[in-house]
């Protein structure tokens, strides 16, 4: 997946600093309106200089983007629809932060995508993936449906572009940790213990 990533994706170019990814199907679940509303918090707060990628479709697509332009956080946003999997990694890659503010996810397996490029984290405590994110070391995370809580933390990046990098390079450290190796010697000590 990250192996194959040769180009950055020509929406992405030129874009607002800070990027602020989602990627996800753009349903109620998936926590989208959440993140608009947090865009919106932002923007009564004074800040703007920063986009919002969102990769995907869904059902709720055209009511989120009517949404965004009632509360004129527009210009923020910007829409790529759906992206072919194998492109995905593109995205990953040019992103600045990765946002995953789902209700509930068993994983959220996109987090783990996210950190293996490296990337700052922003995750709901509905996601089980969520375990993997140290508050204030390689990202934070809120309660599902806290617009307020994400906009603290979205406005934080935003003001301490300097801390992106660093919550990145722990991403990469946490996910050094989940190799094959460690998962084999993992199963091999749990045998050990169940069956001396």
């Amino acid at each position: 997946f990250a192996d194959a990533v040769e180009t950055t994706p020509d929406k992405v170019k030129n874009l607002q600093r800070p990027l602020f990814l989602f990627v996800g199907r753009i349903m109620p679940r998936k926590g989208l309106n959440t993140l608009l509303d947090a865009c919106v918090i932002l923007k009564q707060r004074g800040f703007d200089q920063y986009t919002l990628l969102v990769v995907g479709d869904g059902e709720d697509l055209n009511k989120m983007q009517a949404y965004c332009q009632d509360q004129q956080v527009d210009d923020c946003i910007q829409w790529t629809g759906r992206v072919d999997y194998e492109e995905i990694g593109g995205y990953f890659q040019t992103a600045d932060v990765f946002i995953l503010p789902t209700l509930e996810d068993t994983w959220g397996v996109v987090v783990l995508e996210a950190m293996l490029f490296g990337k700052a984290v922003l995750c709901s405590s509905g996601a089980g993936s969520s375990e993997l994110i140290t508050q204030g070391e390689n990202g934070f995370v809120f309660a599902p449906e806290n617009a307020e809580d994400l906009a603290d933390a979205m406005q934080f990046m935003i003001e301490h572009p300097q801390q992106i990098q660093l919550a990145g390079e722990q991403s990469l450290q946490v996910m050094a940790n989940y190799t094959p190796e460690t998962a084999s010697q993992f199963l091999i000590d749990v045998t050990t213990r169940v069956a001396p």
